[in-house]
């Protein structure tokens, strides 16, 4: 299923992708994006996350209507085992620049306050055994631009180090080699099996090795400051060197080496018109040719490819394709990405 793209490129020296009072759309089944008091306070109850698009060079965007993900969810105690999970690979298909992406995967515990969520409350312990944290039922987890609100769990793979402490690579990924892509070395060819998330986020919290390499704003603390900037313009993954260095574009130039969720396919920025930064578990019962463009379904798959294309207009630099349990196509490859599955 396709749907018209709303890209915003952003790099050193562009302007960030601001939010504006005409935005409407529902964050998923956990809460609504709404404007209270001054109409560029944006909240989601879900997340209680903040944003306060203040900057110069905002730009209002809309599109209303459902992010996806809102209604028609099966209890997930009643899901078959398989339909608890979704397999995930990531490849490289840069031939020159190494990939050090941030991937944050956020679940909600199904109940009173996530009637929605898709994690059964006696599947809580599958999640903490993949690497998911805990977060109780009225605590508040801090992550970059994001806070959780309890019941949830939040996985952020390998805490965001580009390397492991053995060195080999951890949230990292080498560059093809000649016309073969690179795989990452646990989202692997074959695909990990995660336990299902509600939300998946590309997203730096300036923590760890990505430190660094950060350009975008991030309080100190999300759950009781404003954020400031758009969730489109956050630092999302980085074309970088074998060291971990920035590398820029021949096209764009330097500052060139970071990309945000504006030009990642399937998010909300991407391909909705909203602030959305997030990719979504479709409700269930989603099939191809109802699933929303920023959709991904349970007991599937989801195939990742990281490309560097920069063209005018611009392209999504990081591409999903997205299947069911039986192999078809909820979505595929940004057709002007040229990918094969």
């Amino acid at each position: 299923m396709k749907s018209p793209r709303y890209l915003v490129l952003i790099g050193a020296g562009a302007a960030l992708l601001g939010i504006g009072a005409t935005l409407l759309g529902c964050a998923s089944g956990f809460g609504s994006f709404g404007l209270l008091g001054s109409p560029f306070f944006l909240f989601d109850p879900a997340l209680g996350s903040q944003n306060t698009p203040t900057g110069p060079n905002s730009t209002l965007t809309g599109s209303g209507g459902t992010v996806g993900g809102a209604t028609g969810a099966t209890d997930p105690c009643d899901e078959q085992q398989s339909r608890k999970f979704v397999r995930i690979s990531m490849r490289n298909l840069n031939e020159v620049d190494n990939i050090h992406y941030f991937l944050i995967l956020i679940a909600f515990v199904n109940g009173d306050q996530y009637p929605s969520g898709a994690v059964c409350v006696d599947d809580v312990s599958i999640y903490r055994s993949f690497g998911y944290e805990e977060v109780a039922e009225g605590d508040e987890f801090p992550i970059g631009n994001t806070c959780v609100t309890g019941p949830a769990l939040v996985y952020f793979h390998e805490n965001g180090n580009y390397r492991a402490a053995d060195g080999s690579l951890a949230s990292g990924i080498e560059p093809s080699r000649g016309t073969g892509a690179t795989f990452d070395n646990f989202f692997t060819s074959a695909g990990a099996l995660v336990p299902v998330p509600d939300r998946i986020l590309f997203q730096n919290p300036g923590t760890g090795d990505g430190f660094d390499l950060k350009v975008a704003f991030t309080p100190n603390n999300p759950c009781t400051e404003s954020v400031g900037v758009s969730q489109c313009g956050v630092d999302a993954f980085y074309y970088v060197d074998e060291n971990d260095l920035p590398v820029g574009s021949t096209a764009l130039g330097v500052g060139s080496s970071r990309r945000v969720p504006a030009e990642i396919q399937g998010t909300g920025c991407e391909c909705r018109g909203s602030a959305e930064p997030f990719q979504v578990l479709a409700p269930s019962g989603t099939t191809a040719s109802n699933a929303e463009c920023n959709e991904f379904v349970r007991g599937g798959r989801i195939d990742y490819a990281f490309i560097r294309d920069d063209v005018t207009p611009p392209i999504p630099q990081l591409v999903w394709r997205v299947t069911d349990a039986s192999g078809s196509v909820i979505h595929d490859f940004d057709d002007a990405a040229n990918v094969s599955p």
